[in-house]
């Protein structure tokens, strides 16, 4: 398994100019041969609080992403707006290499104007079991619990993290460890770009290896590439 983390830069409420990018760093990754490439929490549309009309785009987003997902026969990893009856969801999907959706998470660790997901789930693929939570997910006690008893052999987490200094610092990496620790999970994180950065964490929440501002991260079972 090979895996492409793609810290991409979003502008809010642009999503022409969203699509225009996220297709040449899908481009850009795909030298690399990977299995699977990941994108940031909402990537197309990005989000200001508190307005929600990207999630307008959630079946046009879907049909785009599905089709390089087939075209290319990879699987993709990625964060939209999702609308659901009266409510919009913090979503993540994974495309597989046929561009079916065979997974989706609903953020859990979010302000009551979104509405929140109920559980983590996993899915199945060539490489063994696959889960995803979003951002702040990773930080929460009850997401906690979810991904120790569904045991995912990999978790996948899209973020969208800007914090106040505008730049990534130790401290922030150092919490991400201890939290992957508690999970006992191999993880893969990318943010969007400002700051960007992606980050792999083995299963006792050791740092392997890291990617800064918007440089494709691409990492394997056996090596790490750059």
């Amino acid at each position: 398994m090979k895996v492409a983390l793609i810290p991409m830069r979003v502008k809010v409420n642009d999503f022409e100019t969203n699509w225009q990018e996220f297709k040449q760093r899908f481009k850009e990754a795909l030298e690399y041969s990977p299995d699977i490439l990941v994108f940031p929490e909402y990537c197309l549309t990005g989000f200001k609080e508190w307005d929600f009309s990207g999630a307008k785009l959630y079946g046009e987003t879907i049909n785009r992403v599905s089709k390089l997902a087939k075209e290319n026969s990879v699987y993709v990893i990625f964060g939209l707006l999702e609308p659901y009856k009266n409510c919009i969801y913090n979503s993540a999907l994974l495309i597989n290499r046929e561009g079916e959706i065979i997974l989706k998470h609903r953020k859990f660790q979010e302000p009551m104007k979104f509405c929140r997901g109920n559980t983590v789930k996993i899915t199945n693929t060539e490489f063994g079991k696959v889960s995803i939570i979003i951002c702040g997910d990773l930080y929460n006690k009850r997401i906690a619990k979810w991904v120790k008893k569904k045991k995912p052999d990999y978790l996948f987490v899209p973020m969208e993290y800007s914090p106040e200094t505008g730049n990534i610092i130790e401290e922030d990496i150092k919490v991400m460890s201890e939290r992957v620790r508690l999970l006992e999970v191999k993880t893969f994180v990318v943010n969007s770009s400002p700051p960007g950065g992606a980050w792999v964490f083995d299963e006792s929440g050791d740092f392997l290896t890291q990617t800064a501002r918007d440089n494709v991260l691409t990492f394997s079972l056996f090596e790490n590439m750059y």
